[in-house]
């Protein structure tokens, strides 16, 4: 999954940039269910420096980031 984001962020750079939201799960010190897992984590996010928007659950944030053209 880390290879495919930072390929995705590579793509999205290349064609313009702009802003990349995702809805993603914390999974610090706890166990989530892979069904809530189809965009990452939001720790793998921040690695890629997104940032924590608006909690919209428990556990889940919508993260984002604004892309430099490339």
């Amino acid at each position: 999954m880390r290879l495919a984001l930072g390929g995705a962020l590579e793509q999205i750079a290349r064609r313009g940039g702009g802003l990349v939201e995702a809805i993603s799960e914390v999974t610090a010190d706890r166990t989530a269910h892979g069904r809530f897992l189809f965009s990452a984590t939001v720790e793998l996010f921040e690695d890629h420096a997104f940032e924590r928007v608006r909690q919209v659950g428990k556990h889940a944030w919508i993260v984002s980031r604004t892309l430099e053209p490339a």
